[in-house]
Order: C-alpha cells, then sequence, then structure tokens
C-alpha cells in the first residue's frame, strides 16, 4: 500500500465507525474536565455515544443504506443489452499464515451474482481486485474461486487496480482492445452509485446488476437492539457516502 491509500485507510478509521464516535465522545469528556464546560463536553460525548448507539441499531442501518442504493436488483425478466460482465472485488479475508488469503463472503456474493447472470446471458467475464500490502492480487483469488466454486473461468482478470476509479480505469484498459464497452456491472447495491459513476467517467456503458440490497425493518424486535452486523452496514454506507463526495469534488477540479 502506498502512502497516499495508507493516509485514505487511516482518514476513513479516524472519522468512519466505530472510532469516530468514540473520539468525538472522548473529546467531550475532555472538554468537559479540562476547559471546565461539563454540560458542553456532556452533550457532545452524550450525541456521539447517541449516535454510535443508533447507527447500531438494524432498523437505522438498513434505512440508511437504502438512502445510499441508487439502483433496483437487474429484472432477470429484461433482456441484458451488454458485452461483458464485470464483477469487483469486495475485500478479502487473511488468516493466519500458512493459510492463504481468501475472499470475503461479499466478495463471493458479488462473484456468485456475476456467476448467475454469466450462466444467463452467456457473456464473458471480468474480475477486478488489485494487491494490498503482501497478499497476491484479489481478482486472482477472485478467478479460483470463480472457478472451484461456480465452474466458470473469467476471460479477463484485472490485478491493477486499488480502489473503484482503478476498478473503472484497468477494466477500460482491458477491455477496449478487444472492442466492449457495454458492461454488466456487479457490486454491491450500496457501492453502485459511486461505481457506475467511476465506469461511466472512463467512458464505458454502464448496465448495474447490484447484489445484496438492504431491505425495510422495523417489523421484528431485534431490528431495534444493536447488534455488529449493523454498525458493519452503517460503516458501508457512511463510507459510500464519503467515497461519493469525494469522487464528485475531484471530478470537478
Amino acid at each position: 500500500m502506498d502512502a497516499e491509500h495508507a493516509l485514505r485507510a487511516i482518514a476513513r478509521s479516524l472519522v468512519l465507525l466505530p472510532l469516530g464516535p468514540i473520539l468525538l465522545a472522548s473529546f467531550g469528556l475532555w472538554l468537559g474536565r479540562r476547559r471546565r464546560r461539563p454540560l458542553a463536553g456532556r452533550l457532545v460525548a452524550g450525541a456521539a455515544l447517541g449516535l454510535l448507539l443508533a447507527l447500531s441499531l438494524p432498523v437505522v442501518a438498513n434505512r440508511l443504506s437504502m438512502r445510499v442504493e441508487a439502483y433496483p436488483p437487474l429484472d432477470p425478466s429484461l433482456a441484458v443489452h451488454a458485452e461483458v460482465i464485470v464483477v469487483l472485488g469486495g475485500g478479502m479475508r487473511r488468516p493466519p499464515p500458512p493459510a492463504a488469503a481468501q475472499p470475503s463472503p461479499e466478495t463471493i456474493e458479488r462473484l456468485a451474482g456475476g456467476a448467475a447472470l454469466a450462466r444467463r446471458t452467456g457473456l464473458p467475464l471480468l474480475v477486478s481486485g488489485g494487491t494490498f500490502g503482501s497478499a497476491p492480487p484479489e481478482a486472482d483469488a477472485m478467478a479460483e474461486a470463480l472457478r472451484q466454486q461456480f465452474g466458470l473461468e473469467a476471460r479477463f482478470v484485472e490485478r491493477r487496480s486499488r480502489d473503484t476509479r482503478e476498478n473503472a480505469i484497468e477494466s477500460a484498459r482491458l477491455l477496449r482492445p478487444a472492442g466492449l464497452r457495454r458492461v454488466l456491472l456487479v457490486t454491491s447495491a450500496v457501492h453502485m452509485r459511486r461505481a457506475v459513476a467511476e465506469f461511466e467517467a472512463v467512458g464505458l456503458d454502464v448496465v448495474p446488476a447490484p447484489v445484496a440490497p438492504a431491505s425495510a425493518s422495523g417489523g421484528e424486535l431485534g431490528d431495534w437492539l444493536p447488534h455488529t452486523a449493523a454498525l458493519e452496514t452503517s460503516h458501508a454506507a457512511l463510507y459510500e457516502l464519503g467515497g461519493q463526495l469525494v469522487a464528485g469534488i475531484r471530478r470537478h477540479l
């Protein structure tokens, strides 16, 4: 990981869940004790912890994700006018050595969506994901999982990208010599808005095929109880909101 990506990762950790609200609460406690402003400090700390609690509720996390998602699941009854299926990586699991890194559950979910589309349409597959740290390229692990778990071969393996913008740039670099420009794009529903914008920015026509959309909740008791999975959902939604903001600023500079 180069310095730029390392700094971005640190910034995300400091701002997003769970560390962001914890740091804000700590600041509130400091404000109350060191600056002799107990009421202001308690208000800041209470608001930060309240925010952390709210974002750990499934009902809040799912509704936040639904606000971020921009595209419905692809209708299987409609004809797909595309030339290639592009599946974006969603991270790797890195177990202790000597076990090899494996695609994360999110990546497997995306591969399953891409495999189903490939069987239905007969279109070729491109898997996209680069190297992070000392692990092998994510795209290689994706291609192997596609082969072993779904019995399909990826025609294109894009190994150089480290973020969504580079997913688009490097995928286009592989597809243009083959004369392919209309892509059936597979990624998580919460990530699709940003992914579509980046792929269109490099001149590709995109048919969105999101997987794992959020579902409305609130009818069960468990929807109103804190859960670590809800924190992960909220984290992903907030991360995408930040990514959309940064991408929009970058495109207008």
